[in-house]
């Protein structure tokens, strides 16, 4: 090659480069939004394809914004977490067997309650809309789950996905509005 063919080359690369960069930079800036910071500063970053992204140094994941959700809604989980989204993702069981956190400071895309498959609003009962900031919880044993409220309209924590392998408790920080956002 020669050389201004090469410092062609070399001059594009760096036009080019900014432009990854600050596509990378906005994916981890989504993704760390999702947990305090004292958590997800150091956190792994990856993709919804499950590709690392950035490296971390605790044993903590975070997910950026869904692109293919409605809503806001990145995650940083921990171990037990990534298990259950990726059996969610590939439609298996998960297997963790500890317990599990998992961060949604920026909301949540509208889900259903009851069927972590569905794509559009089922009942007013059963459809969460406008969930703020919450944590979740995996317990492994799931005996440990009965008696906690199913109705996401309750105020307090509750047990979303209740008959599915991926039942997890809700908790809110911010309240979900009682009159569903509307």
């Amino acid at each position: 090659m020669s050389r201004p063919t090469a410092l062609l080359s070399f001059a594009l690369l760096l036009t080019t480069v900014p432009l990854l960069a600050g596509d990378q930079e906005t994916l981890v800036a989504s993704a760390r939004s999702a947990g305090p910071s004292s958590i997800s500063a150091d956190a792994t970053v990856i993709n919804w394809k499950f590709e690392v992204v950035i490296e971390g140094t605790n044993e903590w994941t975070c997910l950026p914004d869904n692109p293919d959700t409605s809503g806001v809604d990145p995650w940083c989980v921990n171990d037990p977490w990534l298990n259950l989204l990726d059996a969610l993702v590939n439609k298996k069981e998960p297997s963790y067997t500890e317990i599990g956190f998992a961060y949604m400071l920026m909301g949540d895309t509208p889900v259903s309650n009851t069927d972590p498959y569905a794509t559009e609003k089922t009942t007013d009962e059963d459809w969460v809309e406008d969930l703020h900031a919450h944590l979740m919880m995996l317990i492994p044993n799931k005996d440990y789950l009965k008696g906690i409220s199913t109705d996401a309209h309750n105020g307090g924590p509750w047990i979303m996905w209740p008959e599915t392998p991926y039942a997890h408790i809700m908790i809110p920080i911010d309240p979900y509005p009682a009159d569903h956002g509307d």
